[in-house]
């Protein structure tokens, strides 16, 4: 007996470049700036022991009975308090628990896309979003994008010209990998623009409350009157992401169908670990929280910065984000990452090569390096080993 043949999705589907990787860095000896962990010092420990103390001295059948799909209540109540201080007004109905903001992708994804239908996704994106969406048969567009984000006019332009264009997809704050952030302007200028089609806007935000500046850009979600902005949340990066917990915001129409989805994927959620999170932001932990790691985080972008600048040949460019964890650096083009990447790892020093996050695979000359995982003598013990690669290989 052998195989039947397999779904046509799968053809084309390549597993995700940062798991791959994140197994060749298992070894102690290699400094990985390969993936988008949190620091595990990150983690509020001793609150969360409190919680879990408190929860299982107390344990009801209810915690570890099934739940909701739409999620667990108390936690959606505080989901519905956090949208509120982003000047976001929503109802406890138009949140969905997910099994991180990675479900929510699939969810959408399944929900939308037939094959052949298009996505607009900025250039570079999120390289996770580009594997599930390929999953159902979307065919991208890259939308131009400048240091702003992705420009409104040319938006327009692609909306007016394009059939069959079902979703626009962009991290506006901090953005996996590019570490750009849109404007305040240019985010009411995109919005304009999503008015005044049929479309859907995933608004992508794990990481934009990892912030290093005072510098406050409104969700696109606030600005959304018609119904068209999908808004997806996460508490792995800025609480845990062991719990693998996100939340999905959207309109009746659009929510009902993830739901939907998500009872033919896993039910519900872990009613457990909600109740944990919704005690945590109950308790008014997360603002403190916040504070504490976003001084930690900026001290290693700035560490990771400074080494930079000190290490890296002439020819070498790279951002300055306002937040998130990632840092995009760009090599002279007619050097290839990819070719570097063993090189790299033979001096112990682990990235993501840049092609893995555009939909056309392009440019090969481009990488993204993680700044929260690593402890700060690894960061600059790590680039100053990635430099040494480069100015080797120039």
């Amino acid at each position: 007996m052998g195989i039947p043949s397999y779904a046509d999705r799968m053809a084309g589907v390549s597993g995700s470049a940062v798991r791959e990787i994140l197994k060749l860095t298992q070894q102690p000896d290699i400094i990985s700036f390969g993936g988008g962990l949190p620091s595990a010092d990150s983690f509020p420990m001793e609150d969360l022991k409190s919680i879990l103390k408190e929860l299982t001295d107390n344990l009801t059948p209810g915690l570890l009975q099934y739940g909701e799909t739409e999620g667990y209540r108390p936690l959606r109540e505080e989901v519905v308090k956090l949208m509120a201080t982003k000047g976001v007004n929503v109802a406890v109905d138009d949140v969905l628990i997910t099994s991180g903001s990675q479900q929510g992708l699939d969810l959408v994804a399944k929900s939308f896309i037939n094959p052949g239908d298009k996505i607009i996704v900025e250039s570079p994106t999120y390289l996770a979003a580009l594997q599930t969406f390929r999953m159902y048969g979307a065919e991208f567009i890259e939308a131009p994008v400048d240091a702003d984000g992705v420009m409104a006019e040319e938006l327009d332009k692609i909306l007016a010209s394009e059939e069959n264009v079902k979703l626009i997809y962009m991290i506006p704050s901090f953005q996996n990998p590019s570490g750009r952030t849109v404007s305040t302007e240019r985010r009411q200028a995109i919005m304009e623009v999503v008015r005044k089609y049929d479309v859907v806007l995933i608004e992508d935000a794990p990481y934009e409350d990892l912030k290093y500046t005072d510098a406050v850009y409104p969700c696109m979600k606030s600005m959304d009157t018609t119904g068209q902005v999908l808004y997806f949340g996460s508490f792995s990066k800025v609480i845990t992401p062991g719990f693998r917990l996100g939340y999905s915001i959207a309109s009746e129409p659009i929510l009902s169908r993830m739901i939907i989805g998500k009872q033919t994927c896993d039910l519900n959620c872990s009613v457990f670990s909600q109740a944990v999170l919704a005690e945590f932001l109950k308790r008014g932990l997360l603002p403190d929280h916040l504070k504490k790691i976003n001084a930690e985080y900026k001290a290693k972008r700035d560490l990771m910065l400074k080494t930079l600048e000190e290490t890296m040949p002439e020819g070498i460019t790279w951002t300055h984000p306002e937040g998130g964890l990632f840092l995009w650096l760009e090599l002279p083009a007619h050097m290839s990452t990819n070719d570097l990447f063993l090189k790299a790892v033979e001096k112990k020093v682990a990235y993501v090569a840049g092609d893995s996050f555009y939909a056309a695979g392009e440019p090969h000359n481009a990488m993204r390096i993680n700044f929260s995982n690593a402890t700060p003598d690894k960061i600059v013990l790590g680039v100053e080993k990635l430099a040494e690669v480069i100015k080797e290989n120039m």
